[in-house]
């Protein structure tokens, strides 16, 4: 367990840490210098048999960032008042900071009890009893202690080693560590240490630098300062890191390799502290979180201002990334540093960058319940599929995690995103059935394009995407050339394009067929009719266009086709070596290669091709169509 100790200058947090530990964690120069702790400080102590750390924070009011980069919110709090001052400023607002931050547990030490009389004491519980009544210390045991004189440590130490052995640790989520002390031994390189905020890593384990994306690895663990091979949610741990890039300082994080996305702005939940002026639209601020800190702005959103004591939704902007996940505690002071503003929990790293009030990302908003990320994805899932990888970097949730929660909803995944069985068999249904009533209309087309059928599909059109996959992979459809249609169904062959086709084939039958022009002569025909004829045949599959003057049958440009792949299987070939390979003139051979690198079957490299996708590829019909009782952009 990890005690968080908080309280007002100068009121005994660093000796009370001392008494019980033996440690002095004022370690720098100039903390010893003035009496005054500055930074961080930690220490670890076995109480019997559990073994306690303590994070010593400043408590003089400018260096509050620096207490707030020490607090987590599965930590255990010890707020310590002195017996001949009282209750403070900075006793009130350490105490609002932990409010802020979710702690959820802690005691409260008047300490200095030798300066005091009785009376005295008492008159400062009754103070503190009125300073906590509407906070997670409201019930909180208050100790009386003096390190000069030992009263009442013993009693300290006592309800802290029964708070550590009723602590639990849940580790179920993806790895985070806030670091907050980077540093180098010898012989073992880069050292970080800071508080697991969530999940577990092992020796061994991959992670990354949510700075940079660096891939490290963990080389060694110290967890409450002693070796270890694993560390967890609530540990402080120390990780030596293999890997690790110049540069890493306090604010930085380790992260599970799936869960790095930084970002510069975040809607969060905000509570506006009593006696607060009211936040205003574009406030400038200073933004906390675990041990990063960013100045930004506060962009409103359900109000013109947000009064003190008051919550509402809000989009903060940051001046560079942060790495916060939904339901990170983030902490909002002045921008001159004189105060803590207020905080809350984050909601939603979607980007907002326009109509931060639109209705449906309000809509959004309410549905978000920080605590319960199954609740969420209901509603959402409810509204419109759900990118399925942004759930889980924003929640900072593990595939079997998001995949438990998404089978307890009745949610499958489809391209990558959530969808509700439910709501994607209707989608399907209703795909089938118009499906079926275009082919019953128009059953020489061979199907309908996706935007075609978004706009006959009504409030089931965001789902419906999903629906024409799920369809397609059990066969029930198929896509080709960007339309849809029934697996059973095949375009009924309109009576003028067969005899066109009839007509044309014999004279296309060839791997050098003549070009347009050529046949117009030999037929009799305008050039212009001709070329009006050719379409719907390249439309139905029964050639492929290959130029503009040009037109093959499908099995003849395979064959050429073969022949490039075969030439590429050796070497990157050449124009002459095509030609001469497929006994093709060389005008045809440019054509017929051309329209292979347009087809993305070859890709050219200077004098040479290479072979890059399937022969079926080579052969695929242009995207032409029939005039088959459809405007292709549209139904009529």
């Amino acid at each position: 367990m990890i005690v968080a100790l908080a309280g007002h200058v100068d009121h005994g947090k660093t000796s009370i840490v001392r008494a019980l530990t033996g440690v002095d964690t004022d370690r720098l120069a100039e903390e010893k210098r003035r009496g005054l702790t500055i930074d961080l400080g930690f220490a670890y102590a076995n109480f019997g048999d559990v073994r306690v750390g303590f994070v010593d924070v400043p408590g003089h009011h400018r260096f509050i960032h620096n207490m707030v980069a020490g607090i987590a919110g599965h930590q255990y709090a010890l707020l310590a008042v002195a017996a001949d001052d009282g209750v403070m400023p900075q006793s009130r607002e350490h105490l609002e900071i932990l409010e802020l931050l979710d702690v959820k547990a802690g005691v409260v030490a008047v300490t200095k009890t030798d300066r005091a009389a009785p009376a005295r004491c008492a008159a400062v519980e009754r103070d503190i009893r009125a300073l906590a009544a509407h906070s997670f210390l409201r019930d909180a045991a208050i100790i009386r202690v003096s390190t000069a004189t030992g009263d009442g440590l013993a009693t300290l130490r006592q309800h802290l080693t029964r708070a550590a052995r009723a602590a639990s640790t849940d580790c179920h989520q993806p790895f985070r560590l806030a670091v907050d002390r980077v540093f180098s031994v010898r012989g073992s390189g880069t050292v970080v240490t800071g508080t697991v905020v969530a999940g577990q890593a092992r020796v061994g384990d991959p992670i990354v630098l949510a700075s940079s994306g660096a891939r490290l690895r963990v080389r060694g663990l110290r967890v409450q300062d002693r070796p270890a091979e694993l560390c967890r949610r609530g540990d402080r741990a120390g990780v030596n890191l293999a890997g690790a890039p110049a540069g890493i300082v306090r604010g930085d994080w380790l992260l599970h390799p799936a869960q790095r996305q930084p970002v510069t702005s975040f809607a969060m939940r905000l509570s506006v502290l009593a006696g607060r002026p009211s936040l205003k639209h574009n406030t400038p601020l200073h933004i906390h979180h675990a041990s990063s800190h960013r100045q930004g702005r506060a962009l409103l959103i359900d109000s013109g201002s947000v009064q003190a004591n008051t919550t509402a939704n809000i989009d903060v902007v940051a001046d560079g990334p942060l790495h916060v996940k939904v339901g990170d505690r983030v902490v909002l002071r002045d921008h001159g540093r004189q105060r803590t503003l207020g905080g809350g929990p984050v909601l939603d790293l979607a980007a907002a960058a326009r109509r931060r009030r639109h209705p449906a990302r309000l809509a959004r908003l309410a549905a978000i319940r920080t605590s319960h990320p199954s609740a969420t994805l209901a509603a959402w899932a409810a509204a419109r599929p759900v990118d399925a990888a942004e759930f889980r970097r924003h929640w900072n949730q593990s595939q079997a995690q998001a995949e438990r929660i998404a089978r307890d909803l009745g949610l499958v995944v489809v391209r990558g995103h959530l969808v509700a069985k439910t709501t994607l068999a209707a989608a399907g249904d209703l795909a089938t059935r118009l499906l079926t009533e275009h082919h019953r209309r128009a059953p020489a087309s061979d199907g309908l394009a996706g935007p075609q059928l978004g706009a006959a599909a009504g409030h089931l059109a965001p789902w419906l995407p999903y629906a024409l996959d799920a369809l397609c992979a059990r066969n029930a459809a198929r896509l080709e050339n960007g339309r849809y249609a029934l697996a059973g169904h095949r375009a009924a062959l309109p009576e003028e394009v067969s005899r066109t086709f009839a007509e044309l084939a014999p004279l296309l039958d060839s791997t050098q067929p003549p070009s347009l022009g050529d046949i117009a002569k030999r037929l009799k025909r305008p050039l212009a009719k001709l070329q009006a004829d050719l379409r719907p045949v390249a439309a139905f599959g029964l050639a492929v266009r290959v130029s503009d003057n040009r037109y093959f049958l499908p099995a003849r440009l395979a064959e050429l086709a073969e022949t490039a792949a075969a030439l590429a299987a050796e070497a990157p070939f050449t124009v002459r070596a095509f030609r001469d390979a497929s006994g093709v003139g060389r005008n045809i051979v440019i054509e017929v290669l051309e329209h292979f690198d347009g087809k993305r079957f070859t890709a050219r490299e200077g004098d040479t091709r290479r072979v890059i996708g399937a022969i079926t590829r080579a052969t695929a019909p242009q995207n032409e169509r029939p005039p088959s009782g459809e405007d292709p952009h549209g139904s009529r």
